[in-house]
């Protein structure tokens, strides 16, 4: 099944037009399901001192331009909490030429703090306290230090394998520890290669701070999937309702059938 809040994330990290109307979906922290809407009327977008500084340089370029936006977002559903993002914004090349003005360019938009925290897993109802802590706490810095969310989805998994009662002690890696929960339960070998995935991410990000948000993003799905396969057990009432049917070729069962009078 197709993760639409990643999809939409993913589409977040690419960042946003100047012109509020043209956002993507950005997914409501309060209900999850909800999209949030830019209130036109509160967003701004102010050019630094020293990006106006720069003007007066002789080799000055369109792209020398930075500044800084804020906007609230609200829930179509209307009861749930207000939004607020803030982040900076430049001038890109389109790669496009006009032939009496030359290169084009267009104003772009890159989120750096969404207050609440925008969600970031499909599975967070299948997360314990603490491991929901440590999700919860990468999403609040994703956008703005994704190095140090990789590490906090790292952590995330050791209290998952807390949580599975995969035996851990100071000389234990995380290595190990999915290594033993493959092995002990190898029905969910598919997720144990998930979260050695996540595992790897959030190392280069505690060590080498060479990530960016889409990064992060990919090791967020590898748990989201993995916490999936482990907890969701509605694709095996799936799939043994949907042999149920074949065995009786299609036919209603006993319970479906309705007696009229």
């Amino acid at each position: 099944m197709a993760n639409i809040l990643i999809k939409d994330l993913r589409e977040i990290a690419k960042g946003f037009s100047s012109k509020p109307g043209e956002w993507p979906h950005i997914p409501c922290p309060t209900c999850v399901r909800g999209i949030l809407q830019p209130l036109a009327e509160s967003f701004v977008d102010e050019e630094r001192v020293s990006s106006k500084a720069g003007r007066d340089h002789e080799a000055w370029e369109p792209e020398w331009i930075v500044g800084d936006f804020l906007c609230t977002l609200t829930c179509r559903k209307g009861t749930c909490e207000r939004v607020r993002v803030v982040g900076y914004s430049g001038v890109e090349a389109t790669g496009a030429r006009d032939w009496d003005e030359g290169e084009q360019y267009e104003a772009r938009l890159t989120p750096t703090m969404f207050f609440p925290a925008l969600p970031l897993l499909e599975s967070r109802p299948h997360c314990s306290d603490e491991m929901g802590a440590r999700v919860d706490a990468a999403a609040k810095i994703l956008w703005l230090d994704p190095n140090s969310a990789a590490n906090r989805i790292r952590s995330a998994v050791e209290a998952l394998m807390d949580d599975l009662g995969v035996i851990s002690n100071k000389r234990t890696s995380l290595d190990a520890r999915i290594s033993t929960f493959k092995t002990e339960q190898p029905q969910h070998a598919v997720a144990a290669d998930l979260l050695l995935a996540v595992k790897w991410i959030g190392n280069v990000g505690s060590h080498e701070d060479i990530l960016d948000t889409r990064d992060v993003l990919d090791g967020v799905e590898f748990l989201d999937r993995a916490l999936s396969l482990i907890y969701d057990t509605n694709h095996d009432d799936i799939t043994k309702r949907a042999a149920d049917v074949t065995a009786r070729r299609g036919r209603p069962g006993a319970s479906s059938i309705r007696v009229t009078s």
